[in-house]
């Protein structure tokens, strides 16, 4: 599989490579890139940032590079993906957000641990920085859908995002 992973020159989004051992990872920012690769990632230019027509330039980012997989992490990004979710789904692109609907309850200001973090896709816990039992129960039964910090309270999560 191949995922692109948005905010690609934070170290935020280079920690969570660990998530995506097996997938061709692409890291996606605005602006120049580095020209570096390795075996496991590659950087990709998103071109200049514009607020207005985000969901449509990382669209256009998933199908010139054959992505399958979608990761923002920049909160500006969020809203605009995920309303637009539909239109990645029908390009055979799963974006790794909550849905419309649940989407609020995860836009929580309050973290009480940033290394306690996991992925979810579907519900299905890919990865977890502090491993728990209880997790992959917690992320079937909630269809957890992205990057989620894991505060204390089982019922706490919030998304993972970049200023």
């Amino acid at each position: 599989m191949k995922t692109l992973i948005t905010g690609g020159k934070s170290a935020q989004a280079q920690k969570i490579l660990k998530a995506f051992t097996g997938d061709q990872i692409l890291l996606g920012d605005y602006g120049d890139m580095p020209s570096f690769a390795s075996a496991q990632y590659q950087f990709v230019s998103l071109g200049e940032r514009n607020e207005d027509t985000i969901a449509h330039t990382l669209l256009n980012a998933c199908l010139d590079q054959q992505a399958d997989r979608l990761l923002p992490l920049y909160s500006f990004e969020l809203e605009a993906v995920m309303r637009s979710a539909v239109l990645f789904e029908e390009f055979n692109i799963h974006v790794l957000l909550p849905d419309l609907l649940h989407f609020p309850l995860y836009l929580s200001e309050k973290i009480t641990d940033k290394n306690n973090w996991a992925v979810f896709d579907k519900g299905e816990l890919l990865y977890a920085a502090i491993p728990a039992a209880q997790l992959a129960v917690l992320g079937k039964e909630k269809t957890l859908n992205g990057v989620f910090y894991m505060n204390e309270a089982p019922q706490e999560q919030a998304l993972f995002t970049i200023a």
